[in-house]
């Protein structure tokens, strides 16, 4: 049996996360070493593998970290593909609840993702009740 304890509470986001000798793994380096370890079992093996920053940087409004953590997630996925047999393998990637990520305005086409909306005919503006101009980002969160 074995128990990887890396971080006081929860791991680093990806972005953030010390990448040196002793830092903390990735979600792709843990699922690697946990797949290697449990297939030394003759009687097969379950593992949960779970991308759970992906929630937290959308509670605190984090989209970029929401995405990284995300993509990080994709490549763990991949990791598990490669290591084992689609014969006797089920991988099921699920979650327990979504966020309210909403694409505000109308962008153009090539808007970046995490910028300001850039729209040709108004700028990268929208007008308040006062009629100012004011910047507006690409990704919001929104409920209702």
């Amino acid at each position: 049996k074995v128990l990887g304890l890396f971080g006081q509470s929860h791991m680093e986001y990806e972005v953030d996360r010390d990448t040196e000798q002793g830092g903390q793994p990735s979600l792709t380096e843990m699922t690697r070493q946990a797949i290697n370890r449990m297939k030394r079992s003759d009687n097969g093996f379950i593992l949960m593998i779970e991308g759970g920053r992906i929630d937290h940087a959308h509670h605190a409004n984090r989209a970029k970290m929401a995405l990284e953590e995300t993509i990080e997630l994709e490549n763990a996925v991949k990791a598990a593909l490669e290591m084992t047999e689609r014969e006797d393998t089920l991988i099921i990637v699920t979650a327990d609840h979504g966020h309210a990520v909403t694409m505000s305005g109308y962008p153009e086409r090539g808007n970046p993702i995490l910028g300001f909306v850039k729209n040709i005919e108004r700028g990268n503006f929208v007008n308040n009740t006062e009629n100012q101009a004011q910047p507006y980002t690409t990704i919001g969160y929104a409920n209702g």
